[in-house]
């Protein structure tokens, strides 16, 4: 039993630590933009296939490669609020089918360039091996990289609470127009937000590329983890998205690594947050509001 228990509370933290990269720049845009970003799933194909490119076809090396791929993410992610988001956001059908169609476009494309066939490793590991924590045997990467997901979230909390553009956004999320009236330069912050929450998306993929696998269409089921963690948490809700990563964790490591059926980790997930939308249909904690 007591195997079980560590099995549970060490892939618990793991898991749900790594969720919280996954789902918590979705969660910032649908409580600051207000928008269902149908087009999150792009980022995480785009930052592995886009570092691999400047390696292997370029020749760079892994430090330069990484950051000519956070400088193409930025001008997508610039040019996606100025060509849809923005033109678009008093029409939220419109706005949703382009965004859609750009994943799909990106995703194809990267699948033209390197189909699944294609090896692609990243080797982003910050320490190799494996670590013993009690009788449990987890990936020392993922580890690292859990510890990193709190260290990052905790950054971004106090961002939010702490600071004077944290604050202008958070006032944003809340009212717009009264955000405008008090002098808030509301379409330089949604940019820089857009920008923002593709930080702990990168993080999160590069920390993932050595152990999980990759392929042009990963972002599918990360966005689909995304969307379940932010409606679990209150849509766009920072503090409901930290509760609901590591509830879906621990409902993941029960499937996965108590019961031994990890095919049915994304239907317990979905069974989890239905019924939790029926006693509570807002979600864990009020929707649309940042924290």
């Amino acid at each position: 039993m007591w195997v079980y228990i560590q099995n549970l509370l060490v892939y618990t933290f793991i898991l749900g630590s790594i969720y919280l990269l996954v789902a918590l720049g979705f969660s910032i845009i649908c409580g600051v933009l207000r928008i269902f970003h149908l087009g999150y799933a792009y980022i995480f194909p785009l930052t592995v296939y886009t570092t691999w490119m400047f390696l292997t076809d370029f020749g760079w090396g892994l430090i330069p490669s990484i950051f000519g791929m956070v400088a193409v993410q930025f001008v997508i992610a610039f040019l996606i609020y100025k060509g849809i988001i923005k033109r678009y956001l008093d029409k939220e059908l419109e706005m949703l089918v382009g965004l859609l169609l750009l994943t799909t476009i990106i995703e194809q494309t990267i699948n033209y360039k390197y189909p699944m066939q294609t090896g692609v490793y990243l080797q982003t590991e910050l320490i190799k091996g494996t670590t013993q924590i009690g009788s449990v045997v987890v990936s020392t990467q993922l580890l690292v990289g859990s510890i990193i997901a709190l260290f990052l979230t905790a950054i971004f909390v106090l961002f939010f609470l702490k600071t004077r553009t944290g604050l202008a956004i958070r006032a944003i999320s809340q009212n717009i127009y009264s955000s405008q009236i008090v002098g808030i330069n509301v379409e330089t912050l949604y940019v820089f937000t857009m920008m923002l929450v593709l930080v702990p998306v990168m993080i999160g993929t590069l920390i993932i590329a050595p152990v999980w696998t990759v392929d042009p269409f990963m972002g599918q089921i990360y966005m689909f983890t995304a969307i379940l963690v932010a409606v679990l948490g209150g849509l766009g809700n920072m503090r409901g998205t930290i509760i609901a990563s590591f509830l879906i964790g621990a409902v993941h490591a029960v499937m996965c690594f108590i019961l031994g059926e990890p095919r049915f980790m994304t239907l317990s997930a979905l069974v989890l947050v239905m019924i939790v939308l029926v006693v509570r249909p807002q979600g864990l904690t009020r929707s649309e509001s940042l924290w």
